[in-house]
């Protein structure tokens, strides 16, 4: 069980439902909370030992997901994923904690657990979450001998998430976020922007893998890591410089002076939008929205996709190498948001530069 509350985070631990407490962490974050608990997962794994069951041979979902639970804090995976699987387990504890669970080999068990998903079918994104929660744990016992099968293996989700691939931050939103960001978060946004790195790796980038002309950098993404060579446009260059230096090696940092946090990130994003929503509605009156309300961090790899194009004259070729994306995603980009006029200006900037570096050439030529 998590709680938080404005000053502090709290995480307890029970046996099972009803059972002895055999861990309690407060701390002052999420990050903080996710490193206690797991300094103190080995002493409450010793004391889960210790304790015997009150139902005799007799199994539970809650037993079950109380070792899962503890299982987890040595598993990799960023704090965040497992704040957000513990509050799913909570939530299936809740509706399911007391059942047995040989009754998950039974012949209707997949029939049953896609009916309880159902029921929550008017949040399909939760829904499926919760499922998905579930199917893990229940894996987790397959591969220790304690189930044979997963009942729910393949089931089809309810969510359909929408096409976000040509979803980009234009100009009228980022002047919108602008508005209404603190200025530390405001670089990240045009480091991001210029670059097109995902989140991860914009908050581990190192003043180390920035040079004269490329940023040379290791994404982090899952275990396919990959060297992207990223050009530093003028724009870029200016941002760059513009950073202020404090005693870290991370280019990006909060106000503070500290690399950030995803969830450092992520509320920044939300309290600007927060901010920007209060002003429409105390403008426009209560049902009044903002235009930046629907847009993600994640979305702003679509921006630099065109600052790549507009400022960097790149192909779609090399955008799509740099991005990690497919040419045809970065084409749909270039066709639903650089207009002609720009598209031409970038040709007539390419061309000016060919015609210098062939007047330096022909130059050099007539001195040799």
């Amino acid at each position: 069980m998590t709680l938080h509350s404005k000053t502090s985070v709290s995480e307890y631990w029970y046996a099972w439902r009803g059972g002895p407490r055999i861990l309690r962490v407060k701390a002052r974050s999420d990050d903080e909370l996710a490193r206690l608990v797991a300094k103190a997962a080995p002493d409450a794994i010793l004391a889960f030992k210790d304790l015997s069951y009150s139902g005799g041979d007799t199994v539970t979902l809650d037993d079950l997901i109380t070792r899962y639970l503890i299982a987890l804090q040595a598993m990799a995976g960023a704090p965040r994923t497992k704040q957000d699987m513990r509050g799913y387990l909570e939530k299936i504890r809740e509706d399911l904690g007391a059942l047995d669970i040989r009754a998950l080999e039974s012949k209707q068990a997949r029939l049953f657990l896609i009916k309880w998903r159902d029921r929550r079918s008017a949040t399909p994104k939760t829904a499926d979450q919760l499922l998905g929660a579930l199917s893990k744990v229940i894996l987790w016992a397959v591969d220790r001998g304690e189930l044979s099968s997963n009942p729910i293996a393949d089931v089809r989700g309810l969510y359909t998430p929408p096409d976000r691939s040509a979803l980009i931050w234009e100009a009228q939103h980022l002047e919108i976020l602008f508005k209404y960001a603190n200025p530390a978060f405001v670089s990240l946004v045009q480091v991001a922007i210029h670059t097109g790195l995902r989140l991860g790796d914009l908050r581990r980038l190192n003043w180390s893998a920035v040079g004269r002309d490329a940023i040379v950098f290791q994404t982090g993404k899952s275990n396919r890591k990959r060297t992207v060579v990223i050009p530093i446009t003028d724009p870029l260059r200016a941002i760059l410089d513009a950073l202020p230096r404090y005693d870290s090696v991370t280019v990006l940092n909060s106000a503070r002076g500290r690399p950030w946090s995803e969830g450092g990130v992520e509320g920044a994003i939300q309290a600007a939008k927060r901010k920007a929503l209060a002003a429409a509605q105390a403008e426009r009156g209560p049902d009044a929205v903002t235009r930046i309300q629907h847009l993600r961090i994640h979305d702003m790899r679509g921006t630099a996709a065109t600052n790549f194009m507009v400022h960097g004259g790149l192909e779609d070729e090399d955008i799509a190498t740099i991005l990690g994306w497919k040419p045809d995603a970065v084409g749909e980009i270039r066709r639903r948001y650089i207009s002609g006029q720009a598209i031409g200006l970038a040709i007539v900037r390419r061309m000016r530069e060919n015609r210098a570096r062939a007047e330096i050439v022909k130059a050099a030529v007539k001195t040799a």
